[in-house]
C-alpha cells in the first residue's frame, strides 16, 4: 500500500535526523567549551536554537500548507544537511551560533510537516497505534544518540561526531527524495480552506485548543525543569556516580520507547481525553516525590514511573492533535503547538534557576508538579466545554481537544531531555 510505504519512509527519515542531532547535541556544549566559549557565548547558541523554533514554527507551518509537504520536507532536510556540513569546519563560536539558529529553523519546519504526513496516512480508528509506532523512530534514536556519539567521540573526536551527523542527514534527504510523493497531503478537513492566520489567533479555534497550548506550555515547563536540575540533585544530594546517574536519566526514555505501541493500541480503545488527563496528573504528582527519594533504587523507580505515565498520555494526545489539525490545517496547527512547547522549554530553566537560588532545589520539582497539575485542570475543564460545543454545532464525531506535552514526533518530549 502507498500509505504503508510512505510511513516506512517517514520512519526512516525521522530516525536518521533524530539520531544525527541526538549524537551532536549530547556533546555540543562540550564542543563549545573546548573552543573557549564561556558565559554568554556558551549559552547563546543554545538559546538561539530554542528561540528560532518558538518564533518560526507557526509561520513555517502555514508556509508548508501553501507550498506542499514534499517540498517543505525537502527544504528542511536540505537545511539540516547544510548545518551538519557546516559543523565539519573549524568554525568560531559566532558562526556556530548562526548554524544553531538555522538548525532551529529547520526543526520548526521539519517536525510539523512530518506529523502532518503521518496523520494523513492514519485511519481514524488506528490513529493512536500508528502515531505511537511512528514515535518509536524518535525515542529509539534518542536513546542511541548519546551512546553512539560517545563511541564516535572517543574514536575520532568531534570530527567523527559531526561527520556522522552529516552522513545521517544525507541518508534522510535521499530517502525523502525517493519515498515522499508529490501531490496534496495537507490533512485539511474537507471544505476547509487553508488557514491564513496562525494557530490560536484564528477566531474559529475552539477553547480546547487554546487550553491545549496552555497545557503544552505547562508540561514542557515541568519537563525542562526536571531535565535541567535532576542531574544536579543526583550528584549533589544523592552523591551518585556518573554511571548510576546516566542509568536514571535514561530510564524514563527507555520505558517510553518500550511502551509506546501498547499505549497506542490502548488509545484507540479508551477515551483519549481521559488518558491525557490521567497520564499528565500522575506525572505531575510524581514530580513532588523526586526530592524525597533517598537513594538510587528509589529514584530509578520514580523515573521509570514518570516515563510510564508520560507514555500513557502520548499516543492519545498525538491522535487528538491530529484531529484538531484535520479541521483547521495540520501543519499550522502543529506549528503553533510547537511554539508553545518550546516556549515552555525556554522559560522553565530560567524559573528553575531563580527558585533553586532562593528556595532550594526541592522547590524546583514542586514548581514542576504545581504547574503541571494546573495545566491538566485547564485542559480537562476546557475539553469538557468544547465537547458540548462540538456536538451542538454538528461537528464531525471526534473527541475534541489536542494533547499533552509529550506530543508526537513533531516535537516528542522524553521525560528529561530536549528534542533534537
Amino acid at each position: 500500500m502507498p500509505e504503508r510505504n510512505l510511513l516506512r519512509t517517514l520512519f526512516l527519515v525521522n530516525f536518521a535526523v533524530t539520531l544525527a542531532f541526538g549524537i551532536a547535541d549530547a556533546f555540543f556544549s562540550t564542543y563549545l567549551f573546548s573552543l573557549g566559549a564561556r558565559g554568554l557565548m556558551l549559552g547563546l547558541p543554545l538559546v538561539c536554537y530554542s528561540l528560532a523554533k518558538i518564533v518560526c514554527s507557526p509561520a513555517l507551518g502555514a508556509w508548508s500548507e501553501r507550498v506542499g509537504y514534499r517540498r517543505a520536507v525537502l527544504v528542511s532536510l536540505a537545511l539540516y544537511l547544510a548545518v551538519s556540513t557546516g559543523y565539519l569546519f573549524n568554525l568560531c563560536v559566532p558562526a556556530l551560533t548562526v548554524l544553531r539558529l538555522l538548525q532551529g529553523v529547520s526543526c520548526a519546519l521539519f517536525r510539523p510537516v512530518l506529523l502532518s504526513l503521518v496523520g494523513s496516512c492514519a485511519a481514524e480508528k488506528r490513529r493512536g497505534t500508528v502515531l505511537a509506532t511512528f514515535d518509536i523512530s524518535f525515542y529509539g534514536a534518542l536513546c542511541l544518540g548519546p551512546l553512539v556519539g560517545g563511541l564516535l567521540k572517543d574514536a575520532s573526536g568531534f570530527a567523527g561526531v559531526f561527520a556522522a551527523v552529516a552522513i545521517l542527514c544525507l541518508i534522510a534527504l535521499c530517502a525523502a527524495l525517493r519515498g515522499i510523493p508529490g501531490g496534496d497531503r495537507s490533512g485539511n478537513a474537507r471544505g476547509h480552506a487553508r488557514p491564513a492566520t496562525p494557530g490560536f489567533l484564528r477566531q474559529d479555534r475552539t477553547g480546547s485548543y487554546r487550553a491545549l497550548l496552555a497545557f503544552i506550555f505547562g508540561r514542557a515547563f515541568g519537563i525542562s525543569l526536571t531535565g535541567s536540575f535532576l542531574p544536579i540533585l543526583l550528584t549533589a544530594k544523592l552523591g551518585l556516580t556518573g554511571l548510576r546517574s546516566g542509568v536514571i536519566l535514561a530510564s524514563g526514555t527507555v520505558a517510553m520507547t518500550l511502551l509506546l505501541r501498547p499505549m497506542g493500541m490502548l488509545s484507540d480503545r479508551a477515551p483519549r481525553r481521559l488518558l491525557v488527563v490521567a497520564g499528565g496528573s500522575a506525572v505531575s504528582v510524581l514530580y513532588f516525590l523526586v526530592p524525597a527519594a533517598p537513594g538510587f533504587y528509589q529514584m530509578l523507580l520514580l523515573t521509570l514511573a514518570i516515563g510510564a505515565c508520560s507514555v500513557l498520555s502520548q499516543p492519545a494526545s498525538s491522535a487528538l492533535l491530529v484531529e484538531e489539525g484535520m479541521r483547521h490545517g495540520m501543519a499550522v496547527t502543529v506549528g503553533t503547538f510547537n511554539a508553545a512547547l518550546n516556549l515552555g522549554f525556554a522559560v522553565g530553566p530560567l524559573c528553575g534557576a531563580l527558585l533553586q537560588g532562593s528556595l532550594g532545589i526541592a522547590a524546583v520539582f514542586h514548581a514542576a508538579g504545581t504547574v503541571g497539575l494546573g495545566a491538566v485542570v485547564l485542559f480537562a475543564l476546557h475539553g469538557s466545554g468544547s465537547e458540548m460545543e462540538g456536538s451542538l454545532c454538528g461537528s464531525p464525531k471526534m473527541i475534541p481537544v489536542a494533547s499533552a506535552a509529550e506530543s508526537s514526533s513533531c516535537e516528542s518530549i522524553p521525560p528529561y531531555s530536549h528534542a533534537a
